[in-house]
């Protein structure tokens, strides 16, 4: 149902809405009518302008507009595209920029128009970088001016970096550095389900778990009071239940349960977000390990979550064991799942969505990448602002992310607590499996399970060749045998 509401609850959002179950091609058009702007800059998907009409169909809309466009924003919003951003706002006289794409795109415009009211006409690098505290990895709110030109952002992800006042940027060293104004959100935010369906579905989901992340992380940190512990007891379910959702529809080819499942993720990843803003609750190390881990290595926003967040939940037990029973009882009950640990309910949940589970399947296998986003980890900006470990605890996170469980033992849990007495003794069969030992596995399984298990024992029987394969193959096989129907 489509809600118009206030952004959030706080000083600076005056006249800062949302609008969810949104149409772009007749929500933008009345914005800038209501504005007076004609003045428009689109900084857009490149997928959007080149694989569907959806932009050439506001263009039309917007055809009375004076329009500039940029297509394409890198990931992790990279200063040059930040600035190519800014320049056309300062020397075209934008009135409103429209940002319709990722979080890279959003972020990337929210710092352009605060540096565009900030510094002079064509200023660079090294004018973005003297605003930074290099120590925090942080420019603003002091030195930052409010900005002066409109911004309306249609979000295609679900990083949830749309809501917030912060916003990050890439610099040439590869550090991800962060800018703030208290004013620094969207003047508007459209939450068009059906201009999100168009985001491939991988990229949706990376972003889902990263505003999973968001729940995580707030709740167990210890600053995390009893308000915002309600909060995330009602919206954390209510993101993993559309995550599950968009991906039964995806496997269903059924596009109202796809656009419900949409609907219900966007409502969730605001509700994510919403502690740290609002309450000034951080998140942790995951978020912290995945700035960099992104930045430096160029691993996509939100499968940086997919990658750190169980580890660094096996790191942070001993002091989140209270937070962790919480999460841990609110995956089991959305989703059946029967496990103890968190980390472990939060490894299968990522496997079950096909995600990368481990840091050698983003290319990061070298001590040399390790040690490096360990250094960077230490200087974000919310290094300072949690229990952040040391660079040795950091490495170890990043030491368990690198060997923890891509689906072998994974895989065993998933088929006997699927099929059950089917299998029988699989479980233990496939518990012993090591190395080459791994190829006479499929056929078993094969033989355990019937047909709806072959997917299953195609997956396990390429063990010995490829555990990453394997994994994703096991998680299909399992959806095809009914864990999600």
């Amino acid at each position: 149902m489509r809600q118009k509401i206030k952004q959030l609850d706080l000083d600076g959002r005056e006249g800062h809405d949302a609008i969810f179950e949104a149409s772009y091609l007749e929500d933008i058009p009345a914005a800038l009518q209501e504005w007076g702007a004609s003045r428009i800059l689109l900084v857009v998907s490149t997928t959007l302008d080149t694989k569907t009409s959806m932009i050439k169909d506001l263009e039309a809309r917007l055809s009375h507009c004076v329009l500039q466009k940029k297509t394409g924003v890198g990931s992790h919003s990279p200063y040059r595209d930040i600035m190519a951003i800014a320049h056309t706002i300062q020397t075209q006289d934008i009135q409103a920029v429209i940002s319709i794409g990722s979080g890279s795109y959003s972020d990337a415009c929210k710092i352009a128009v605060m540096l565009s009211a900030t510094l002079p006409t064509g200023f660079g690098i090294d004018d973005m970088e003297a605003l930074v505290d290099q120590v925090h990895g942080l420019a603003g709110p002091g030195g930052i001016k409010a900005p002066t030109t409109k911004l309306i952002c249609v979000p295609t992800s679900l990083s949830a970096g749309e809501w917030n006042h912060y916003a990050s940027g890439t610099n040439a060293q590869g550090k991800k550095q962060h800018f703030v104004h208290p004013e620094g959100s969207p003047s508007l935010i459209l939450m068009d389900p059906r201009i999100a369906s168009t985001m491939p579905s991988h990229l949706w989901l990376a972003s889902g778990v990263r505003a999973v992340d968001h729940f995580v992380e707030t709740l167990c940190n210890p600053e995390c009071h009893e308000e915002a512990t309600a909060h995330i007891k009602k919206g954390l379910p209510i993101l993993i239940q559309g995550l599950k959702d968009y991906h039964t529809g995806q496997e269903k080819h059924n596009e109202e349960e796809l656009l419900q499942g949409i609907s219900e993720c966007q409502r969730g990843s605001r509700d994510a977000l919403l502690p740290f803003i609002q309450w000034k609750i951080p998140m942790g190390p995951s978020h912290a390990i995945g700035h960099q881990l992104g930045s430096v290595a160029g691993v996509q926003h939100g499968v940086t979550s997919c990658i750190i967040l169980p580890a660094t939940l096996r790191y942070t037990k001993p002091q989140s064991a209270a937070a962790q029973k919480v999460i841990l009882d609110i995956f089991n009950s959305v989703l059946g799942f029967q496990e103890t640990e968190a980390a472990d309910a939060m490894l299968r949940f990522v496997q079950l969505l096909g995600m990368p589970s481990r840091l050698s399947e983003v290319n990061v296998t070298s001590d040399e990448q390790l040690h490096k986003i360990a250094d960077m980890s230490l200087t974000d900006v919310l290094a300072k602002r949690v229990n952040m470990p040391d660079k040795a605890g950091v490495l170890q996170i990043l030491e368990m992310a690198r060997s923890q469980d891509s689906g072998v033992t994974g895989a065993a849990k998933f088929v006997t607590s699927t099929l059950g007495n089917a299998v029988g003794g699989v479980s233990r069969t496939v518990g012993g499996v090591t190395g080459a030992a791994g190829r006479g596995v499929g056929d078993t399984i094969t033989g355990a399970t019937g047909s709806a298990g072959k997917p299953v024992g195609d997956a396990l029987g390429s063990v010995g060749s490829g555990v990453e394969d394997g994994a994703r193959k096991v998680a299909k096989g399992i959806e095809d045998a009914g864990q999600w129907k």
